[in-house]
């Protein structure tokens, strides 16, 4: 394989990396999530310890936006 065909397929599939990303959604690191709820980050471990209903950071860490924006509209009802 050419190194311009190797270029070329490493571009396709970064572009079908960006569009996986967004078509799975915004995602949050502990840093953010602790920050929107205006907790720090140790309380963020504690509640994921004791609320079996919190929502869990995927394999890399990170918190699908739309499942905490759906966790918080279930504490308000």
């Amino acid at each position: 394989m050419t190194e311009a065909a190797l270029l070329d397929r490493l571009d396709k599939m970064a572009s079908a990396m960006q569009l996986l990303a967004q078509a799975l959604g915004t995602r949050l690191t502990r840093e953010q999530l602790a920050q929107r709820l205006g907790i720090h980050r140790n309380t963020l471990r504690i509640r994921l310890q004791q609320d079996p209903r919190f929502p869990r950071p995927a394999s890399d860490g990170r918190w699908l936006l739309s499942e905490i924006v759906e966790w918080e509209q279930s504490q308000h009802h």
